[in-house]
């Protein structure tokens, strides 16, 4: 069995399966925010800070579009500032957790097998620094599950990843979760009515998309 395991391709297939399962799964999980919201409100704050941590990381591993409701939830329970805290805590976990896996399960078969028919694509992953990583976590441009899976199966060191994490994904999560508690939830007539009270969170804003517009730009250019 052991042999079985340590074979490139198996672990790969595995990871692939890991994958499609997940996916699989998020699509029949229903979720149900009134029932989050309110086993979250029933508790004491200490508890119900764990306990939506916890769901967090437990809950958006099998379900990834999990995320979204429980930032709106945790925005409104905790607030801007104890909910950007958790989630990022959180997300510092799931980081670890997804890197890891992918680089045990796959980056051994991408090395040996896909780098020969990916080499230019590849040759580009490796060459991102720091600096651009740094600017793929702070922007919302790419999910973080996404990073996370892409450069698990890079040559980059985990411990130089999470330092990146750590450093750059404060500011996205506290901008998303500053917004959500100050509309009280998320629709588009909240966020218009938010936006038309709030003018200096609302160019704030703008400024955010627009650099996330030339990121996205030059780092197309760089794979291209």
């Amino acid at each position: 069995m052991k042999l079985l395991f340590a074979k490139p391709h198996i672990r790969f297939l595995l990871l692939l399966l890991l994958v499609i399962a997940l996916v699989l799964v998020g699509t029949v999980v229903p979720v149900d925010n009134d029932a989050i919201d309110d086993f979250l409100k029933g508790i004491p704050l200490a508890y119900s800070s764990v306990a939506f941590a916890f769901l967090y990381v437990a809950g958006t591993f099998v379900v990834w579009y999990l995320k979204d409701p429980l930032k709106v939830v945790g925005a409104i329970i905790f607030g801007a500032y104890l909910s950007t805290l958790l989630i990022y805590i959180a997300e510092i976990i799931n980081a670890c957790i997804f890197f890891q896996i992918t680089n045990s399960l796959g980056k051994d078969y991408v090395e040996k097998t896909l780098r020969g028919r990916f080499k230019r694509f590849y040759e580009r992953i490796d060459e991102i620094n720091l600096g651009w990583i740094f600017l793929l976590r702070a922007v919302p441009l790419i999910p973080y599950r996404v990073l996370d899976i892409s450069f698990g199966l890079s040559k980059l060191p985990l411990k130089k990843y999470i330092l990146v994490v750590i450093l750059a994904s404060l500011p996205r999560i506290f901008w998303v979760q500053f917004v959500l508690a100050g509309m009280k939830g998320f629709s588009m007539n909240a966020a218009v009515a938010y936006f038309n009270e709030n003018n200096v969170v609302f160019f704030l804003s703008l400024a955010y998309f627009v650099i996330t517009l030339i990121v996205a730009f030059r780092i197309k250019r760089k794979f291209q």
